[in-house]
């Protein structure tokens, strides 16, 4: 069956799981904000939807008595982002909202949320908690300002509630924000997605937010990890680089910093003392380590690109990577490092292979090591990245 779309029209769906306690208060402030919008919005419908997700007390008997409201019922409980996609997929709206059904958020907040909405190129309007205004719990608040710290670091935008239950979308970018989970990370995961896409534009307002009736269901351990898990995912579905690369370049800073004692006293002193060999060791290990996640960082990248689609927009840092480690390059630097690794130890390998003995510094020896292990990564790093190609080409060749 085709969903008949209405133009010009909102759909609010409210999410609800043994809110008895509230839901009254919130369906019916919700249908005194529709007839309000509708007047000053100009909208052809406003529907409200409420989708019982499998409560066990008086949700939907409460629902089922106020007329104005369709009732969407789940014969269990499926979850918070289950609710909500089944309630997109039953309404008419060429927008949609939807907020929580506990009383926290205040319905009259969709009429700025949707002007900013029609009035921007935005393909969501995300109500903010998170202003000294808030009612919100200050674990809670704690929590989402690290995780909006952290998706804002992953995306590089800026963004800071993460987990906002009140939202406006335009249908025509939900395909965009698809596949989305059923739980209570359904939001975050909506966030970092949005965030993530090129095309994507998601703008914040600040919103009323109130203390919430009745039980809470979300629990700060179990669905912040779960919140945590979401983000990631994403993050290293979309873009890979950008998590890798950090923390590859911080490992790499990290070794260049702690090298530069001992490169300076063997510079300018020529010499290098036996405890530096620690140092030594924690730097290659650095070095190596970052080199690693560089190159699974760079590999997932080209599979990322592949998968989601070439129109995307790169930092100068990641199209600085992309072009430092493209195949080419590291078919050439590859074998090079190799070389030069053997080269500095072809001493210490003289030396031991006519006495059986070392008399070269151990510092030749690791360091030629560091260049060898160096030159077959990136070797192993040109190879993949020509597989991936050639493999992205054959697949567009038989499409066609």
């Amino acid at each position: 069956m085709t969903q008949h779309i209405v133009k010009n029209s909102l759909s609010i769906i409210i999410p609800a799981y043994n809110e008895e306690s509230a839901i009254s208060s919130t369906v019916n402030r919700c249908l005194q904000a529709a007839a309000k919008l509708k007047d000053t919005q100009g909208l052809e419908q406003i529907e409200i939807i409420v989708v019982n997700d499998g409560s066990t007390d008086r949700t939907p008997d409460i629902v089922a008595e106020i007329s104005g409201v369709r009732l969407l019922s789940f014969p269990e409980n499926f979850g918070y982002g289950a609710a909500i996609k089944y309630g997109f997929s039953q309404s008419s709206g060429e927008y949609l909202g939807f907020l929580d059904g506990d009383g926290t958020c205040d319905p009259e907040f969709f009429k700025p949320m949707l002007e900013l909405l029609l009035a921007s190129s935005a393909d969501l309007v995300t109500g903010c908690r998170m202003h000294n205004q808030s009612k919100m719990p200050i674990v809670r608040r704690v929590g989402n300002f690290l995780y909006a710290r952290m998706i804002s670091l992953l995306t590089g935008f800026k963004v800071k509630d993460t987990a906002s239950g009140m939202r406006v979308i335009r249908r025509s970018s939900l395909p965009e924000l698809y596949p989305l989970p059923d739980g209570l990370h359904f939001t975050p995961a909506m966030t970092c997605r949005a965030l993530m896409k090129d095309r994507m534009v998601l703008k914040e307002i600040d919103m009323p937010y109130h203390e919430r009736q009745g039980i809470s269901k979300l629990s700060v351990v179990k669905d912040g990890l779960r919140f945590l898990l979401a983000i990631l995912d994403i993050s290293l579905t979309y873009r890979p680089l950008k998590v890798f690369g950090r923390i590859a370049m911080t490992f790499l800073v990290i070794a260049l910093l702690y090298g530069i004692n001992p490169l300076y006293n063997k510079l300018v002193y020529n010499s290098l003392s036996e405890g530096s060999i620690y140092r030594l060791l924690t730097i290659n290990t650095l070095i190596l380590a970052g080199m690693t996640l560089l190159s699974i960082g760079i590999v997932a990248e080209r599979i990322a690109l592949s998968l989601n689609g070439s129109n995307r927009d790169y930092s100068i840092f990641e199209r600085t990577l992309l072009f430092l480690f493209s195949v080419r390059k590291m078919m050439v630097a590859g074998p090079f490092l190799i070389l030069l690794g053997v080269l500095l130890n072809i001493g210490p390998i003289l030396d031991y292979l006519t006495t059986l003995q070392i008399s070269y510094h151990w510092g030749y020896i690791s360091t030629g090591a560091l260049l060898v292990l160096a030159g077959l990564q990136l070797s192993a790093l040109g190879v993949f990245e020509r597989l991936i190609e050639t493999i992205v080409q054959e697949s567009k060749n038989s499409v066609q």
